[in-house]
């Protein structure tokens, strides 16, 4: 049966002699039933991933609430498991086609500041979303690696696939793996870079600097960009990771960059209005995102020596 026919059954605009067609092709053979579901998911989820960049597409602002978030991650886990459903089955209809199509569209994932959330992708991939990042990854990932684009921060928690490489690429590295759990932390704008590796390996690639530069990493190493280059070293804790409890990690934080965090998590603005950066006194700890930002800033002010004030009507922070 050609598939052409069968989409256009499921999109009702068969004409009479081909709805007559499918009916005798079905009742010639039983087993075929499972093969047509198998396209009828298939088309199902296309219409599913329509519907989703055409939503997209009518948006003024590329800024998502986190209930719309929610509703869109509902509509793409709809999809696959649609998708899953019909994996397996036999003799499955057009699957090479479709395939391809669904692997060469990209799903775009955006998180607030203020805000995070989950996800998990058609591998059974878990990945966890700081404030402020956003993940461009396909609907369906192609035969070959698993490939995402990262900017912000994220947590993952790889499905292990040997034949299948799990890539994740930033503005800075690629980073492959197998299955594993690691953080990356990618903030082109102010060129800073971070993976931190919780279990298994990895593989960092520079991609700014010299792109024959590769780290290894083993569990508890972390790789930062420094000056053009991927510097590994150990770490004595997982603190980095402590953003998808709720906490901002403070340890070896530069001031500069624990405010970029700030504004991330609190949803604020912050300018530092001074020559000389404050110097964090805490060799260790972590702050309650859920205490607020003044609470945040009070408890900084215990080790730096900064004031700061606020302004409401503009959401703006000024350090001095």
């Amino acid at each position: 049966m050609k598939e052409e026919t069968l989409y256009r059954y499921f999109n009702n605009e068969a004409a009479p002699e081909e709805v007559e067609q499918i009916e005798a092709w079905l009742a010639e053979d039983p087993t075929r039933q499972r093969e047509f579901d198998a396209a009828h998911m298939l088309f199902n989820a296309s219409v599913l991933q329509r519907m989703h960049y055409e939503e997209s597409a009518r948006r003024t602002t590329r800024v998502w609430s986190l209930r719309r978030i929610a509703r869109a991650a509902v509509r793409v886990a709809a999809a696959l498991v649609l998708i899953a459903g019909a994996g397996y089955a036999g003799g499955m209809i057009a699957r090479d086609g479709m395939y391809r199509e669904m692997s060469d569209r990209l799903n775009v994932l955006e998180v607030p500041a203020g805000q995070r959330m989950s996800i998990t992708l058609e591998d059974g991939t878990l990945v966890w979303l700081n404030g402020g990042s956003r993940m461009e990854y396909p609907l369906l990932f192609a035969r070959g690696e698993r490939h995402v684009r990262l900017s912000g921060e994220a947590l993952f928690d790889v499905a292990h696939d040997e034949e299948h490489p799990f890539v994740v690429e930033t503005f800075a590295s690629e980073i492959k793996v197998l299955g594993t759990k690691f953080n990356v932390y990618a903030d082109e704008e102010n060129g800073r870079f971070t993976t931190t590796l919780a279990e298994g390996r990895i593989r960092a690639k520079n991609l700014v600097g010299n792109r024959q530069e590769q780290v290894v990493l083993n569990p508890n190493e972390m790789v930062r960009l420094i000056n053009g280059h991927l510097v590994p070293s150990r770490v004595a804790d997982l603190d980095a990771l402590c953003w998808t409890e709720g906490y901002i990690n403070i340890r070896n934080v530069a001031f500069e960059e624990l405010m970029e965090r700030f504004e991330n998590a609190y949803d604020v603005h912050i300018v530092i209005d001074r020559a000389q950066l404050p110097s964090i006194g805490y060799a260790s700890g972590k702050i309650r995102i859920s205490e607020g930002v003044d609470f945040a800033l009070h408890l900084l002010q215990q080790a730096c020596d900064f004031s700061y004030t606020k302004d409401e009507a503009t959401n703006t922070i000024t350090i001095r």
